[in-house]
């Protein structure tokens, strides 16, 4: 199936974040990295704010199908949704997924696809006397901290370290969510 011109220009935004930065995204570095014009981006994303808006309900979207390929679909048990969840951190999610939570920390309506994704997907916070819940939200932290670690240290683990240390999480995450 062709590639839309829209989702040509949101993936195109993600290039741009993981070369040169969130604040590299212009209309013009867009159209150079797609051939497109300014105009025809205008006519999908009236602005750089909803360009930026739809760039992250895009990348949002990709990174929890990722996970929902690993879990068997979005209607997985809620052990699934965070087994897809904690290995997607600790593996797949991207420089840019990253980049783009961090910038919208501070705008409800930016941060708002990513809340979702993580409420579907990951462990939620537990409850003070909870100590199984509080075992499942610390592997969430664990696979969250390999991904950091990744993404701000430019030093990438081993392929048989990294997979190690995810072979702890996800059996402390099996161990508390059968016990």
């Amino acid at each position: 199936m062709r590639t839309s011109n829209r989702e040509k220009a949101l993936d195109a935004v993600a290039e741009v974040i993981r070369r040169d930065g969130v604040t590299a995204v212009t209309f013009d570095a867009i159209a150079a990295e797609t051939g497109l014009t300014r105009g025809g981006l205008l006519y999908h994303f009236p602005s750089r704010e909803h360009l930026m808006q739809q760039a992250h309900k895009h990348i949002a979207s990709q990174w929890e199908a990722e996970m929902e390929v690993l879990a068997g679909g979005s209607d997985a048990p809620p052990e699934a949704r965070y087994a897809a969840y904690i290995q997607t951190c600790a593996q797949a999610a991207s420089r840019v997924q990253l980049l783009l939570m961090l910038e919208a920390m501070d705008d409800p309506e930016l941060a708002k696809p990513w809340r979702d994704v993580h409420d579907r997907w990951g462990p939620p916070v537990p409850a003070d006397d909870d100590p199984a819940a509080q075992e499942l939200f610390l592997a969430r932290l664990a696979a969250e901290g390999l991904w950091i670690h990744e993404a701000i240290t430019n030093r990438p683990l081993s392929a048989d370290l990294k997979g190690r240390l995810l072979r702890a999480i996800a059996g402390n995450l099996k161990t508390n969510q059968t016990g």
